[in-house]
């Protein structure tokens, strides 16, 4: 097992670097409203143009927010592995889990 452990490397600086590069990212991704010039018509295609417009700035707005929860999983999972690297760290100095588990044969 410690083999395995020793392959894996993490760069827990880059990773977090990643992280704030989505939410910069994601910062840019916020809906902008009509202008009130855009507002004003009375022709159907123009109508039709401004809901799609609408409808095209929440997704943006819903792309940027998915942005952020990615972010935060990534945080998220650097955390996790700290602890994990931690965890086993200590199971090695431990003696590693063979030994526990001879004691639970005796």
């Amino acid at each position: 097992m410690k083999e395995i452990a020793d392959k894996i490397q993490i760069n827990r600086g880059q990773v977090e670097a990643d992280a704030v590069q989505i939410e910069s990212a994601a910062s840019y991704l916020t809906a902008v409203p009509l202008g009130v010039q855009d507002v004003r018509t009375t022709i159907p295609a123009n109508s039709n143009s401004k809901a799609a417009y609408q409808r095209f700035q929440e997704r943006i707005a819903e792309l940027g927010a998915m942005l952020d929860q990615e972010a935060d999983n990534i945080r998220g999972l650097n955390a996790a592995f700290a602890e994990f690297d931690e965890m086993m760290g200590r199971l090695t100095e431990n003696g590693g889990r063979g030994s526990a588990v001879s004691a639970w044969k005796e």
